[in-house]
């Protein structure tokens, strides 16, 4: 997978919470990190017009 912020390497990881522990992708370059939820809220947010 390539990092839509910088085309680098992603990699899956296990990130840990207070609560629960879910998985995620993150850029080997500049440390995106990409997760269903963060999709999510980017997707609903594009279609958002301002002004």
């Amino acid at each position: 997978m390539k990092c839509p912020k910088c085309r680098g390497r992603m990699f899956a990881e296990k990130f840990y919470d207070f609560v629960r522990s879910f998985d995620a992708w993150k850029c080997t370059c500049c440390g995106e990190v990409i997760d269903p939820t963060i999709l999510a809220n980017r997707a609903r947010n594009q279609n958002i017009v301002l002004g």
